[in-house]
Formats: C-alpha cells, structure tokens, sequence
C-alpha cells in the first residue's frame, strides 16, 4: 500500500494553522512541523531557531535552510522543494531566485 503524511496549512478566522494528516488518518494541529526521511536533520534546524514570535519574514530564511539541510544530507529528501507564503492577501509560492537568496 502507499502511505503519505501530509502537511496542511491555512489561514482562517482566528489566524494561521499547520495540521498533519498522519498515514494512520490521525489528524493534528502543529506550531512547527517536518515530515518525510530528512525531519530529523530539518527539525534540528526549526526547533534550534523557530519562536513563535517572529514574523514570515524571519522565519522563510528557517525553514529553506531546514529543507536544504535535509535535502543535502538524506538522498531520499529529493532535490527540488516548493515554499508556500499564506497571508490575509492570498497565497504565493517563492521563485528558485527567491529561495537561493534565502539559503544564503
């Protein structure tokens, strides 16, 4: 059988959410989450710098780094990631340009 763990993120409103949707249909909100072989290296990142307090802004530099962390020492991570911003405005997802200027 195939089985996959999905993240799921919106806004409503009473403000933003991240839920995962576990293989086993369990269902959970989250402050900050990873899934898939390369978690364990990407949540050593998010849980070293994550606060709830900082804004999208601070925090986009996180996560790339989290998943480029991921990606280049778990071959199963893949190659390629897409990074999603939500907001009262409507949703973006960022250019390569902009994802490279973020990993530094």
């Amino acid at each position: 059988p195939l089985l996959t763990q999905l993240l799921i993120g919106g806004r409503d409103r009473e403000g933003c959410h991240v839920f995962c949707l576990d293989p086993y249909g369990s269902l959970t909100e989250e402050e900050c989450v990873a899934t898939g072989s390369g978690s364990f290296i990407a949540y050593g990142v998010l849980e070293s710098a994550y606060d709830r307090g900082k804004t999208v802004t601070e925090m986009l530099p996180i996560v790339v780094k989290a998943v480029s962390s991921a990606m280049s020492r778990d071959v199963a991570s893949g190659d390629s990631f897409d990074v999603a911003i939500i907001t009262e405005e409507g949703y973006r997802e960022l250019t390569e340009e902009e994802k490279k200027k973020l990993a530094g």
